[in-house]
């Protein structure tokens, strides 16, 4: 590995080099603003201009922020929840009817699953009868049967 400092992005300059701070801002996930502040944050910053440069293990501890300040499930609690039930990616994408490749994101952290998706996650995984349901609805014609408003 090339020795400090790098060339930064920003300026152009050579001054980007390992810094330490608390970092603080703000991401909307799904229709919400969120506030995180991340205390003693490993990141590089350029001493020509003051630009932050996150790398990969800056950005999985801001996901993770993100994912606790949204209330969502873990990369791990998904997974563990698949396997839990004994299912594949493959079974467990079909059921919830997204792309095979959406549920692997989730489960390694590279996306995060909507407010409503993992409210169906939670449901699938703590309730048996919803998890029959959609189970045996997967393929299922999307027609609704409704109740007949009552007189």
């Amino acid at each position: 590995m090339k020795p400090f400092p790098w060339k930064c992005g920003t300026c152009r300059q050579y001054g980007l080099v390992p810094a330490v701070l608390d970092y603080q801002t703000e991401i909307a996930h799904d229709g919400r603003v969120h506030q995180l502040s991340l205390p003693a944050l490993k990141v590089f910053r350029c001493e020509q201009c003051g630009a932050i440069v996150l790398d990969d293990e800056a950005c999985k501890k801001i996901t993770a922020a993100l994912r606790a300040a949204a209330g969502l499930l873990s990369a791990e609690e998904i997974r563990r929840g698949r396997e839990a039930l004994g299912l594949s990616q493959e079974q467990f994408a079909r059921y919830l009817q997204v792309d095979q490749e959406t549920l692997a994101r989730w489960e390694t952290g590279g996306q995060l699953p909507s407010r409503a998706m993992d409210r169906l996650l939670r449901i699938y995984f703590q309730v048996p009868e919803a998890r029959h349901f959609i189970e045996t609805t997967a393929n299922a014609p999307a027609e609704l049967n409704l109740p007949s408003p009552s007189a």
